[in-house]
């Protein structure tokens, strides 16, 4: 015989039965759901298993606080707290990297080279490119013996790596 239990139903015997297969019934019941939710974030392949396992603790959490005095749906309810902490992940992802040890290939790279015709527009750009990308110097080495400071450094090779990135 099976029963067909609504949402409100699963909650109350989740708070007040203690009852493991209607708690699990609910992430099976929202494991698609929640799949959703991340490709719709259009979220890294890398990061999506991450960001699954974190909408299952949502899910657990929307269970736990979940109150159908404030006339929501419990799926409203839990779309809202999932798609909330989704967001506040995906901005703390990092987009890019900066290596503060420019050695960070220890000569296990093997790099072809090629001539590479950059538009450096400034003094700064020259001497960031020469340091960092040709002597692999670190950052640290570069403001000591430069009057640049460490933030226009980060934001110079942030802007060379743009310009690769435009000439690949």
């Amino acid at each position: 015989m099976n029963l067909v239990m609504n949402d409100y139903e699963l909650i109350y015997l989740i708070h007040a039965e203690h009852d493991e297969l209607a708690l699990n019934f609910m992430f099976q019941k929202y494991h698609k759901f929640i799949w959703k939710q991340v490709h719709l974030m259009e979220i890294e392949k890398k990061e999506q298993d991450d960001f699954h396992q974190e909408g299952n603790l949502m899910l657990h959490k929307a269970i736990k606080t979940f109150n159908t005095d404030k006339n929501k749906t419990f799926t409203r309810y839990f779309e809202l707290i999932l798609k909330r902490h989704f967001y506040q992940l995906k901005k703390t992802l990092p987009t890019y990297y900066l290596f503060e040890n420019a050695d960070f290939c220890q000569e296990r790279c093997y790099i072809e080279e090629e001539p590479v015709y950059l538009s450096l527009n400034s003094n700064l750009e020259q001497t960031v490119y020469e340091k960092y990308f040709i002597n692999r110097e670190t950052i640290q080495d570069i403001e000591i013996t430069t009057s640049y400071s460490r933030k226009q450094i980060y934001n110079t090779i942030f802007r060379i790596k743009e310009k690769y990135k435009i000439m690949i």
